[in-house]
């Protein structure tokens, strides 16, 4: 990989970096979701996405989009799914992004998890998100759909040696009315033993397109409230960018207003055909990047709406924007924010 940040692409990269910058002051997106893959090896009751069949790019489509995002400002990108180890291209994929100076972001069950392909993510300026909701085998099996977590428990036995990474590794929880605050609290200290990150968010199922409600995991404020209160205090010390966001996931809990979302302000939805969405939510909403200005006029108030009717917090929905109005936080607590992205790997 050495030979492929020559002087050219490492100029390329500085270039992309300051359209990122330039995005980001112009409200424009720096983020894509990528439904890498309709197809799942697992039925989440949570989850509304996958699907039986999927129109999915090839790697020759997925390059002009990946030109044309770099063209656009896109700086990261989110490899999901569905599943996206589903596809056996998926290295290729993650190299398409990084020549075009995208990060991207791989969010995965674990289930198809190998050393082989660990070790070339590792390789790679690629961040990994494994998905892990409980450590209790009935528990994660209703949570997932399959009765898969020793499988992925061994998967991440035969990987956490990998030291030498080039992107930030994590494990992350979905919390639910299932989700138990010692279960939670072991995931965490599992994830320190092995060298992971982690992180928790919370179950969403707004208007049942990508999060289906299900009344076995919704919760009230008083069933997942002490889990977040817990963790925002370890992020405090140990995860700075972490403890901004769980401020805003406990504001979401109670029920208090949300401020405008990231949709088509800052991120983005592509999805597994190549179409462009402004959110995971409203995949049925299509726009171009030639037409980005007045397509993204044309929805305003469709935003507003459905931001002050079900609003969601979603990975893809609120969190860089959550950043951007903290930026005198940032400000101040540069030096403790760098060393935590130096020891974890930077995520950015």
């Amino acid at each position: 990989m050495d030979s492929e940040y020559s002087k050219t692409a490492k100029t390329s990269a500085i270039l992309s970096v300051l359209s990122c910058a330039k995005n980001i002051l112009l409200k424009k997106p720096i983020l894509a979701i990528y439904d890498t893959t309709r197809l799942c090896n697992q039925r989440c009751p949570m989850c509304n996405i996958h699907k039986e069949r999927s129109e999915q790019m090839s790697a020759e489509e997925i390059e002009k989009i990946a030109t044309d995002l770099k063209r656009f400002g896109v700086r990261y990108v989110f490899i999901q799914g569905g599943e996206p180890l589903i596809r056996k291209d998926i290295v290729g994929i993650v190299d398409i992004f990084i020549r075009h100076s995208i990060k991207p972001t791989v969010i995965t069950n674990g289930v198809l998890l190998t050393r082989e392909t660990a070790l070339k993510l590792a390789e790679r300026r690629c961040n990994l998100s494994i998905s892990i909701d409980s450590l209790i085998d009935e528990k994660y099996a209703l949570l997932r759909g399959s009765d898969d977590l020793q499988k992925v428990l061994k998967n991440i036995e035969n990987i956490c040696d990998i030291t030498d990474r080039q992107g930030n590794w994590a494990i992350t929880s979905t919390i639910t009315k299932q989700s138990s605050s010692e279960d939670i609290k072991n995931i965490y200290e599992y994830a320190k033993q092995k060298g992971f990150m982690f992180a928790i968010r919370p179950y969403i199922a707004v208007t049942g397109v990508a999060g289906k409600r299900d009344e076995t995991l919704t919760y009230s404020q008083e069933d997942v409230l002490e889990i977040f209160e817990h963790f925002l205090k370890i992020a405090k010390r140990e995860n700075y960018l972490a403890y901004l966001v769980y401020r805003e996931h406990i504001k979401y809990i109670k029920g208090e207003p949300m401020p405008s979302c990231d949709a088509m302000k800052y991120s983005f939805l592509l999805k597994e055909n190549g179409d462009f969405a402004p959110c995971i939510e409203m995949p049925d909403k299509k726009f171009t990047l030639e037409n980005f200005s007045s397509d993204k006029r044309k929805y305003k108030e469709l935003f507003r709406k459905c931001n002050h009717e079900h609003p969601c917090f979603y990975n893809d929905a609120r969190e860089i924007g959550i950043l951007y109005r903290n930026i005198p936080r940032l400000i101040l607590n540069a030096p403790k924010i760098i060393g935590q992205m130096i020891r974890f790997k930077s995520f950015f």
